[in-house]
C-alpha cells in the first residue's frame, strides 16, 4: 500500500516525466526503440501534437495554452502524450457559461490555464480503444474508466482565510489564529473519468446507465466514447509524439466529491455533518518539510507548513491511523487499553485517487485507482428536514437540531449513504445496493433527482433520506441516548453492532441504563466471602471503568475497595449482561411470561401489554423476589420505524443472574429433592474446579460453586423424580443407593458395586437435557440429547419434550410419557414453593482460585423441574 509521499511523488512525476514513454505493446501506438523519440519522428508519421493543433488554424485556444504554460517545447517534439483538445467553437460555447466566469481567454487565470491543459493530458500515447486496458502484466482489458491526468497536486493550492476554513475542533486553532493557511485539497493526482465501449460492457454499465448519469442531457450511442462527460467526436488524430483525441466541448477537470457537494447550496445540511470529519494535516515529513519546500520552490513563497485537508476515515494505512492531534482513529484491544474506533467517515471524499480497500493488491500499483470509484448519496435540505420532522423524530426528540446530534451518531448516517463501489451501484444495479445491515436499501431511480460526476465518485442527490439500520434496530436507544452510554460501548466493544441490526431477526432488548449498571453484582464474586458489587462509570474522554464496592444485599450496604479499568474484565462482565438483556423474538404480545435469553439463562416477564406495569426478572431477581420495572419503552418494530422490535429501558438495577447452582437448589428443596441429591453427591458430576483436560493444572478453571461437570456454556433442563419415586426404584432393587455400594464394596464385591455405580450415574445423566424448558414459555417439541451416551450407537440418548402452556410432557426411551406440571408446597416456613421453573446458573472463571477470581470464562444455566415418574431408558 503506498505511503503518503509515493502517492504525492507519483503524481509530481506525472507532470515532470514528460519525455517518458511506458511501453505496453498491446495499448502503446507511439514508437519502439529503434526511433530517436525526442529528436524525430518514425517515418510515415504525422506532425507533433503542437504542430497539428497548430496547423489546423480552429484550435488557437488551445495553442495559447500550451504556449503560455511553457509547454511548447513538449508538445512539438516527439514524445509521448494524449491530448483531450476543443476547437474554438467549444471554446466560446465556454466562455458563454462556467463556473469560473471568465468571458474570454485573457481572464483566464495561471492556475485555470494548468487546469485546462494538464487537466486534459495524459502521460502516454494511448488510441481510443486502448483507453479502458490497464497497462501492466497482465493487461486488464476493459477494467480502466480513470486515468491520471499530467495536473499536479501543486498547480492548484488553496489559500484560506480563517473564515473559510471548517467550522469544528480540528480547525478551531488554526480559525482562531487569524492568520491564512495554505492547503491542498488533496496531494494525490487528479484523475480523469472516461466512459469507453470495453469498459462499459466489461462492467455491466448499459447506455441507460450513462444516460442517467448525465442526467439524461444525453443520448449515448455503442461505441461512443467521453471524457469527464464530453463526448469524443474525432477520435485516434495519430501525430508524431501521441495522439489527439477532439472533444465536444471544453474539457475542464472534475472536482472530488468532497468539493462538489461543498459547491451545493440545496445539500448543504449533508455537507455540513460531513465536513465534522474533516482536518487539516501538516506536511507529513516534519523533519525535511520536503513537500512544503517544494510548494516554497515553485510558487516562490515562503510558506512555514503547508497543510493537506482530509476527512478522517477508517481506511487504515492509506491515509493515517491517527487524527491531527495526535488521537487514535482506529485501534485494536490490546494491553495498551481497549479497541478504539472513533467516529469517522467509511472512506475519505476529498481523496482523488480514491480505491476501495478491499480491491487492491499494493503489488497491483495503481490498477484499483483505474478500475472504480466511490457514490456518495447526499439528500436535499428538504429531504433532511423532512426526515427530521418524520420518519427520524426519534433523533429530533433527544437533539435540538442537525447540528447537535452526536457524532457517533451522524457518522451512521452519513457511512450508509457512502457507497465504496460505483460500478456495482449504477442505476441497473440498483436492486443490490445494500443497506449497512447488508440488506437491499431499496434504492430506486425515482429517488435520485441529479448526479454529479467527480473525478473520485459520482454524487447522487437524493430526494429522501434513508435510515441506517442502527436508527430503526433495537440498539438505537443505547446510541443516541446519552444516559445508556455503558451499554452502547459495550454493544462496540463486543462488536454486537451488526448482530443488533440484523432486520430478518425479531429482537426484545432490554437495556439497562448508566443509572441501573451502578447496581450489578459481579457474578465473579459469588465464590468469595462476600459479594462485590460493580459501579460502572462513564466518561466522555477515557470510557467505562467501575467503582468495586463488598456488598451486603441483607442490609444493603457497601464499601468501597477499589476502582478497576481492566478491559477485558469490564468487557467480559459488560457481554455477560449484554447475552442476559437481549431476548430472540417477541415479548411484548404477552402471550408468555417466560423466555430464553441470548446466552440461554431464562427471565420472566410480567404484563407486558401493559407498560406501565410491565416487570421483567433475571433469575436473581426471582431467587431474590425484586421484579424490575420497566422505566421506558422505545417502539422499533417494522410497521413503526423498520426495524425489528422493542427497548425496554431499565433504570433501577440490571436483569442478573443467581448465584444459585443446580446443587444449592436441590439443596433448598430436601423435601422433594433429596434422593436425587445423595445420589448426586456420590458421582463424578459435581465439581468445584474445571478440569480442562491440558495435562496442566494451571489451565483449570475455578467454579463458582458446587458445579455440574457436563454443563458446557449451553442451557439444561434436570428433570427430577420424588424422593419417593426415587426410594420405590431403590426398593424395587432397579437402582442402588451409596449405602448400598459401600456396603458391597466393604464385603469385597467390588464389580457388583461398580456396575451398581455406573447405574446411578447413567440414570442422573439420562435426566439432564439440552435445552431449557421453561412452563410459561413458547410451546415447543423436538428430541433433545441428554448427558448419557448410548454405549452402543456412540450417541446421546434422545428425549422427545414436549412443552404445552401448563406441562411438559417427556417420552423416554422405553416410549413411557411423564409430566412436569405446575406443583407447590407449603415449606417451614409456611411460604409457598414451586417445584417447577426452578432457575440455576453455573459459572467457571479465569484461574484457579475463586477466592481472586475477576474475570468470566464461561456460565451455562439450568431449569429444574420435578417430574412424576424417573425416567428410563430400560436398564433400570
Amino acid at each position: 500500500m503506498k505511503t503518503e509521499k509515493q502517492l504525492w511523488k507519483r503524481g509530481r512525476q506525472l507532470i515532470l516525466a514528460a519525455g517518458v514513454l511506458l511501453v505496453g505493446s498491446a495499448v502503446m501506438s507511439s514508437c519502439t526503440d529503434k526511433y530517436d523519440l525526442d529528436e524525430k519522428s518514425p517515418s510515415g508519421w504525422g506532425s507533433s501534437i503542437y504542430g497539428w493543433l497548430d496547423e489546423s488554424g480552429n484550435f488557437t485556444n488551445t495553442v495559447r495554452l500550451i504556449d503560455d504554460l511553457g509547454y511548447r517545447e513538449v508538445l512539438a517534439k516527439t514524445g509521448s502524450k494524449t491530448l483531450f483538445a476543443a476547437n474554438d467553437v467549444a471554446f466560446d460555447r465556454f466562455y458563454k457559461n462556467n463556473a469560473w466566469g471568465v468571458s474570454n481567454y485573457d481572464q483566464l487565470s495561471l492556475a485555470q490555464k494548468k487546469l485546462l491543459l494538464y487537466g486534459s493530458m495524459i502521460d502516454n500515447s494511448i488510441q481510443i480503444n486502448s483507453l479502458s486496458t490497464i497497462e501492466g502484466t497482465p493487461l486488464r482489458e476493459g477494467q480502466c474508466m480513470r486515468r491520471f491526468t499530467a495536473l499536479s497536486a501543486y498547480d492548484t493550492v488553496a489559500v484560506l482565510k480563517p473564515e473559510q476554513m471548517p467550522d469544528n475542533k480540528y480547525w478551531k486553532r488554526h480559525r482562531e489564529s487569524g492568520k491564512e493557511m495554505v492547503i491542498m485539497e488533496d496531494e494525490t493526482a487528479v484523475p480523469m473519468l472516461l466512459f469507453l465501449q470495453a469498459q462499459m460492457a466489461n462492467n455491466r454499465i448499459t447506455n441507460e446507465d450513462y444516460n442517467f448519469l448525465f442526467n439524461k442531457t444525453v443520448s449515448r450511442q455503442d461505441g461512443d466514447a467521453s471524457v469527464n462527460g464530453i463526448k469524443v467526436v474525432e477520435q485516434n488524430v495519430r501525430c508524431g509524439n501521441g495522439f489527439i483525441h477532439v472533444t465536444s466541448d471544453v474539457v475542464t477537470p472534475l472536482p472530488n466529491m468532497a468539493e462538489l457537494i461543498a459547491r451545493k447550496p440545496q445539500c448543504s445540511i449533508f455537507y455540513k455533518l460531513m465536513e465534522r470529519f474533516c482536518a487539516p494535516y501538516p506536511d507529513p515529513d516534519r523533519v525535511t518539510r520536503e513537500q512544503t519546500m517544494e510548494y516554497n520552490r515553485i510558487y516562490n513563497k515562503d510558506v512555514d507548513t503547508l497543510y493537506f485537508k482530509r476527512f478522517i476515515n477508517d481506511k487504515r494505512g492509506v491515509e493515517t491511523t491517527k487524527t491531527p492531534d495526535g488521537a487514535w482513529i482506529i485501534k485494536e484491544a490490546g494491553d495498551d487499553g481497549p479497541a478504539i474506533h472513533l467516529p469517522c467517515l467509511r472512506f475519505n471524499p476529498e481523496w482523488n485517487a480514491y480505491y476501495s480497500a478491499s480491491n487492491k493488491n499494493p503489488s497491483e500499483g495503481n490498477v484499483a485507482e483505474q478500475r472504480d470509484m466511490a457514490v456518495i448519496m447526499v439528500p436535499t435540505n428538504d429531504a433532511m428536514n423532512e426526515y427530521w420532522n418524520g420518519i427520524g423524530k426519534p433523533l429530533s426528540e433527544n437533539y435540538a437540531s442537525w447540528d447537535e446530534v452526536d457524532d457517533k451518531v451522524i457518522v451512521e448516517l452519513l457511512n450508509l449513504n457512502m457507497l465504496s463501489s460505483f460500478v456495482s451501484s449504477v442505476p441497473s444495479k440498483f436492486e443490490g445496493v445494500l443497506n449497512d445491515a447488508n440488506d437491499p436499501m431499496g434504492l430506486t431511480t425515482n429517488d435520485v433527482d441529479s448526479v454529479w460526476m467527480a473525478c473520485n465518485g459520482a454524487v447522487y442527490q437524493t430526494n429522501k433520506v434513508f435510515s441506517p439500520t442502527s436508527y430503526v434496530c433495537v440498539s438505537f436507544p443505547a446510541l443516541v441516548d446519552k444516559s445508556m452510554r455503558i451499554i452502547n460501548w459495550a454493544i462496540e466493544q463486543c462488536k454486537y453492532n451488526n448482530y443488533m441490526k440484523a432486520l430478518g431477526t425479531t429482537y426484545s432488548f432490554f437495556i439497562p441504563n448508566n443509572k441501573a449498571l451502578t447496581e450489578y453484582i459481579d457474578p465473579c464474586s459469588y465464590g468469595k466471602a462476600k459479594l462485590q458489587q460493580l459501579s460502572f462509570r462513564w466518561d466522555e474522554a477515557t470510557g467505562v471503568s467501575a467503582v468495586i464496592y463488598e456488598y451486603d444485599p441483607v442490609l444493603g450496604t457497601r464499601d468501597s475497595i477499589g476502582v478497576t479499568t481492566d478491559h477485558t474484565r469490564l468487557v467480559q462482565c459488560l457481554r455477560d449482561i449484554l447475552d442476559t438483556h437481549i431476548v430472540i423474538g417477541n415479548v411484548w404480545d404477552g402471550q408468555h411470561t417466560y423466555y430464553r435469553t441470548k446466552n440461554g439463562s431464562g427471565i420472566r416477564v410480567t404484563n407486558a401489554t401493559n407498560e406501565a406495569t410491565m416487570t421483567v426478572e433475571g433469575s436473581y431477581q426471582m431467587n431474590e423476589g425484586q421484579p424490575i420495572h420497566i422505566a421506558r419503552v422505545w417502539d422499533q418494530r417494522k410497521e413503526v420505524t423498520g426495524g425489528n422490535g422493542k427497548s425496554y429501558v431499565l433504570d433501577s438495577e440490571p436483569i442478573m443472574g443467581t448465584r444459585k447452582t443446580v446443587f444449592d437448589q436441590l439443596s433448598a428443596h430436601p423435601k422433594y429433592f433429596q434422593k436425587f441429591l445423595s445420589l448426586l453427591n456420590g458421582t463424578e458430576l459435581l465439581e468445584t474446579e474445571r478440569d480442562m483436560h491440558t495435562g496442566k493444572p494451571e489451565d483449570n478453571k475455578a467454579c463458582g460453586g458446587t458445579n455440574i461437570s457436563v454443563f458446557n456454556t449451553y442451557h439444561y433442563t434436570i428433570y427430577v423424580p420424588s424422593n419417593e419415586a426415587i426410594q420405590a426404584l431403590q426398593d424395587a432393587g432397579k437402582l442402588s443407593s451409596w449405602e448400598k455400594i459401600d456396603a458391597l464394596r466393604d464385603a469385597g464385591n467390588y464389580e457388583q458395586a461398580s456396575k451398581d455405580s455406573v447405574k446411578i450415574l447413567e440414570f442422573l445423566k439420562y435426566h439432564i437435557q439440552d435445552n431449557a424448558l421453561y412452563l410459561g414459555a413458547e410451546n415447543e417439541s423436538g428430541d433433545f440429547e441428554t448427558s448419557l451416551i448410548n454405549s452402543a450407537t456412540s450417541r446421546f440418548y434422545m428425549l422427545h419434550s414436549q412443552l404445552n402452556d401448563n406441562t411438559i410432557e417427556v417420552k423416554d426411551e422405553t416410549g413411557t410419557v411423564h409430566r412436569v406440571t405446575k406443583q407447590t408446597y407449603i415449606d417451614d416456613d409456611n411460604l409457598e414453593k414451586e417445584l417447577f421453573n426452578i432457575q440455576a446458573r453455573e459459572y467457571q472463571y479465569y484461574g484457579r482460585s475463586r477466592t481472586d477470581a475477576t474475570t468470566l470464562y464461561t456460565t451455562s444455566s439450568a431449569v429444574i423441574h420435578l417430574i412424576d415418574s424417573p425416567l428410563s431408558n430400560g436398564k433400570w
